[in-house]
């Protein structure tokens, strides 16, 4: 199986009770019942190299706080504060803590902002984020499934902040401030989505697969079976599948982001109607839907590339990001220019393009958001399936978050999320910081929030440039400090993006030099085939 996401950063002496986690460019293992990928493998290997880090048993140990030390840290529910300073501001000494949750989308740039962020505090930190889903996310925000007759306030939070890559519905943000609570959302950053399969021989991107929108929907609904269906084969003329070749439709299951954004896309270009009957329904738009009894659960960013990986004639969606580090073969679609391209081809141009329109954005942050959609934009460049990620955080935190300074720190890690110092290490994640139209919106939505801090007395600062004494204060994020741990795992992320940069070039001079050889006389292996094998298998081994 797969390393599992990391969801906390806390290490327990015993790996073979529990599982231990590691803050390596945000994957874990479980080492009682999980077995690192090749990835970890590659990690594990530069770490135990350049840190001198151990590895045993499967699974690499490194130094981090204890979980009795972390829960020591915490405190109460009131954010492990005790006592107020004289300077008027509540004490963190003995540590302070924030949990987000929500969609899995930009897990990775959270992750990585967040253990920036607890590097550069000064007192015991711990910030961490659970990747659930959108739906999950934001049910946690809402407090949706606490019971009405439990006599427990169903408007209260199971986290302090959510996140999702789709907007909160009209209806539940009119029933929060119809009770008196309001809140913001902040977009900050783009991303897309994409359609993949698993067809061999088939090429990647671009010369390979060609899809339309009313063709993947009559796919997803259940009416086109086969990849050698005739309306299929029309606008793909090259490809060679088996006759009755069956397609395995893999689909989310719990409320995900990634079905919102297809659905939509998918009513958008072909809605069904008297004159298009096998269109997709309006019914079936949304992030949790009825499907086909033929698709197959595949529940997870994760679960979703082993179906494609593991079954032969696959189809699914996943954002574009994970799928392209994964590998995975994507769909060239259809945009609302009747151009074929891939989320590649577009590039952060046609991302970037689809988000321009901002006719349907609320004019503040504690708007409605529900109608901002990007799906199917015009553009000969432009991506048709672009969303947008949001921070859900509500406006009034005194009260239901008891720490001043907990609630500060909230306040400035939304702020992060804006400042290219943090959302600038998320473009390796495939991230599009969102254009200024938006960023505007979204700051003005964090002056929104209220912190009951008035005198500021618990106002955290960011240290950018040398301040002498206040830098060394409890209450200052200072990107002067660091540990090496960090600033190793991302040099050394940039050395392995740049090495599987390296294979996958080499894999496509190989798979054009084979294709070359089997056209050539009498099929003789050719020396610079021979070259080029040699070549691509040295470059694996310097990976591995």
């Amino acid at each position: 199986m797969k390393c599992d996401v990391c969801l906390s950063s806390v290490g327990y002496d015993s790996c073979e009770k529990s599982c231990t986690h590691y803050r390596i460019i945000g994957y874990c293992m479980l080492p009682d019942s999980h077995y690192c990928t090749w990835k970890m493998k590659i990690y594990a290997a530069l770490l135990t190299a350049v840190l001198g880090v151990t590895n045993a048993q499967n699974s690499i140990t490194i130094t981090t706080t204890s979980a009795a030390t972390t829960s020591a840290a915490a405190g109460t529910d009131s954010a492990g504060t005790s006592g107020v300073t004289d300077s008027g501001a509540e004490s963190i000494s003995s540590g302070i803590y924030l949990h987000g949750s929500g969609t899995t989308n930009p897990s990775k740039c959270f992750w990585h902002i967040l253990d920036k962020l607890e590097e550069q505090i000064k007192v015991p930190a711990r910030l961490t984020y659970r990747a659930v889903g959108s739906g999950t996310g934001i049910s946690e925000f809402l407090g949706k499934d606490i019971p009405k007759d439990s006599g427990i306030n169903t408007f209260q939070a199971y986290n302090d902040w959510g996140s999702g890559d789709i907007p909160i519905e009209a209806e539940d943000r009119t029933t929060w401030n119809n009770a008196g609570i309001e809140f913001v959302q902040l977009p900050f950053v783009l991303s897309a989505v994409s359609f993949f399969h698993s067809i061999p021989g088939v090429p990647n991107g671009q010369g390979g697969l060609n899809m339309t929108a009313c063709l993947l929907a009559r796919v997803f609904d259940g009416d086109i079976k086969t990849w050698d269906h005739e309306d299929i084969a029309a606008i793909n003329p090259s490809l060679r599948v088996p006759k009755d070749y069956p397609i395995y439709v893999g689909r989310r299951v719990l409320g995900s982001s990634s079905t919102y954004s297809i659905t939509n896309y998918l009513y958008a270009q072909c809605p069904r109607s008297l004159d298009n009957e096998k269109g997709w329904p309006v019914d079936k738009v949304g992030s949790e839907i009825d499907w086909d009894e033929s698709t197959h659960e595949c529940d997870g960013s994760g679960p979703m590339t082993d179906c494609l990986l593991e079954n032969e004639g696959a189809i699914g969606y996943i954002d574009s990001a994970h799928g392209h580090e994964e590998n995975l073969l994507e769909i060239a679609l259809s945009n609302a220019d009747g151009v074929f391209l891939t989320a590649k081809d577009a590039g952060v141009e046609g991302i970037q393009a689809a988000a321009s329109d901002l006719s349907n954005a609320p004019d503040s942050a504690d708007g409605d958001f529900s109608s901002l959609a990007f799906y199917n934009k015009p553009g000969a460049n432009t991506w048709p399936i672009t969303l947008v990620s949001y921070v859900y955080i509500r406006m009034d935190l005194p009260s239901f978050m008891d720490s001043a300074p907990r609630r500060t720190l909230l306040k400035a890690f939304a702020t992060s999320l804006f400042d290219p110092e943090y959302i600038g290490m998320c473009d390796r994640y495939g991230l599009i910081p969102v254009p200024d139209g938006l960023r505007n919106l979204s700051l003005e939505g964090i002056d929104l929030i209220d912190v009951g801090d008035s005198d500021n007395a618990n106002a955290w600062t960011f240290e950018t440039d040398t301040v002498p004494g206040a830098g060394e204060g409890d209450f200052v994020i200072s990107q002067k400090r660091e540990s090496f741990t960090l600033y190793e795992v991302d040099r050394l992320a940039g050395d392995v993006a740049d090495l599987k940069e390296q294979v996958r070039l080499l894999q496509l001079e190989l798979a054009s030099t084979r294709a070359s050889v089997a056209e050539s006389s009498g099929g003789i292996f050719q020396p610079s085939a021979a070259l080029m094998m040699s070549a691509f298998f040295g470059a694996l081994f310097l990976v591995m």
